[in-house]
């Protein structure tokens, strides 16, 4: 089963783009999580609170749900994002090949 569910903001406004027959609207979540260190949760020494790494997804929404996103969310909002994971490969202009990979967004939630 191919599921996905993050909780995060958003790293800079929703960009729009057309593909063949559909909009595509492309955003950067960020979420966050405890760093751990040594199986244990590291804290910071000053204020006594749990370090957190931040993680940035690429996430591509189709259609109906990408319009609402940008007409309605800019940077730093919060949004829940359910999808799946899907990976690319391509050919960059060098000959290299090039891996990637995002979220397909099936659900979108405005928190």
């Amino acid at each position: 089963m191919n599921n996905v569910n993050l909780v995060g903001r958003l790293a800079k406004d929703p960009v729009a783009r057309d593909g063949r027959e559909t909009r595509i609207t492309e955003i950067t979540l960020v979420t966050e999580r405890p760093r751990i260190r040594d199986g244990k949760v590291e804290k910071d020494p000053e204020t006594g609170y749990p370090v957190k790494d931040a993680e940035f997804h690429k996430v591509t929404i189709f259609n109906g749900a990408g319009m609402g996103v940008r007409s309605h969310k800019k940077k730093g909002d919060m949004l829940a994002v359910t999808g799946r994971i899907h990976y690319t490969r391509w050919t960059d202009k060098e000959g290299q090949t090039r891996y990637g990979c995002e979220i397909i967004a099936e659900d979108i939630e405005f928190l």
